[in-house]
């Protein structure tokens, strides 16, 4: 059984040792250009002779010297060659300093793991509480989404030896719930802390699924006007710039209620850009399949996006394309599905809306 693990990242591979006071002092600049000159050459020297030094350590040495892959080198037993299959995820602040320090932890995992990966939220620094709240709403979703992505038999760990406090307790949290087992170590020891998930799960308030056209809306990031999200908690949504989103809170109440309401049925239209004929309506229902509904619910959220955002960066789940043969009324074409019995769902413009005009098999 392979492991995806989650290391959130710190800066305690610089400040073990003598180390120059401008690292503390400069610590929050999100880049070097902010540092003054003469600090950033102390800080780019310090930088560079540090990876040296981390490069030619062994993992006993290791341990003492970054909290983060002592508490990788512990979960493997100090087996670092167990790792290889495995993939790690780390995740480091959005400060100059900070991604210093995960470029060189990503540099010695990479000498024993074949898939080391950097997961970068913007603003995960703690200068600004509005910012800092948007990032961790930013960071609850890139968590789902791996989750979501994992086959059967993967597990997920979350390795909170490191990073600085506002992460770790955010992600211990979170672990509760998305974690298939969180650990750590305490203070450089030799005692790995293993915490199994907790056996329960959220239900939301029934009356939310109400809401699920906001819901959607706000998790996809397309506009809300702050007035319809009057009926929702104000612990679930979040303001901020003059825009309104989902927060961390809201993330997961809609994470635990989504799947099952995608589920259940073709929930209505998330954009006024996406009309349903009623023959596509009844296409749709004779599939009378819970996983054809949650699929299509999910290509509707990825379609109102490409249509609300200018019709860029369309995803290749979506294959929206025009036809080359002919299908009545219907000028375009798009993936419902692709495994199975893969379907499409044939559609044509309208003064700019998209008019889907049934849910049927493709054309060859």
């Amino acid at each position: 059984m392979s492991t995806i693990m989650l290391s959130p990242v710190g800066t305690s591979t610089f400040t073990k040792g003598n180390f120059p006071r401008e690292i503390h002092t400069y610590s929050n600049c999100r880049s070097k250009e902010e540092i003054p000159p003469e600090a950033r050459e102390k800080i780019e020297a310090y930088i560079a002779e540090t990876h040296q030094l981390v490069m030619n350590l062994s993992t006993n040495e290791i341990k003492q010297r970054s909290a983060e892959l002592n508490g990788i080198v512990q979960y493997y037993q100090g087996i670092m060659e167990n790792a290889r299959a495995d993939t790690h995820i780390l995740l480091p602040s959005d400060t100059y300093i900070g991604k210093a320090a995960c470029q060189i932890v990503e540099s010695y995992l990479k000498r024993y793991c074949n898939d080391v990966r950097l997961l970068e939220i913007k603003d995960l620094q703690t200068q600004d509480g509005g910012t800092f709240q948007y990032a961790l709403s930013g960071l609850a979703k890139e968590i789902m989404t791996i989750k979501e992505g994992m086959y059967q038999g993967q597990k997920l760990v979350f390795n909170l030896t490191g990073g600085f406090k506002a992460i770790l307790g955010f992600l211990q949290s979170l672990g509760m719930f998305y974690a298939d087992e969180t650990v750590y170590v305490f203070e450089f020891s030799d005692s790995l802390l293993r915490i199994p998930p907790l056996p329960v799960k959220l239900v939301p308030d029934e009356y939310l699924k109400d809401y699920s056209r906001i819901f959607r809306r706000l998790d996809r990031a397309l506009p809300v006007q702050e007035a319809e999200c009057s009926q929702i908690p104000a612990s679930l949504v979040l303001c901020l710039f003059d825009e309104t989103t989902l927060s961390i809170y809201g993330k997961i109440v809609w994470d635990n209620f989504r799947r099952d309401l995608y589920s259940s049925r073709l929930l209505d239209s998330p954009s006024e850009l996406i009309q349903y004929t009623k023959k596509f309506v009844n296409t749709v229902q004779e599939e009378r399949n819970e996983k054809a509904f949650y699929e299509l619910n999910s290509r509707m959220d990825d379609l109102a996006v490409y249509l609300e955002k200018g019709r860029k960066n369309m995803p290749k789940s979506l294959d929206l394309k025009q036809l080359k043969l002919d299908q009545g009324i219907s000028t375009h074409e798009f993936d419902a599905w692709a495994d199975r019995d893969a379907k499409r769902v044939f559609c044509h413009y309208k003064e700019g809306v998209l008019v889907l005009d049934e849910l049927g098999a493709g054309l060859h």
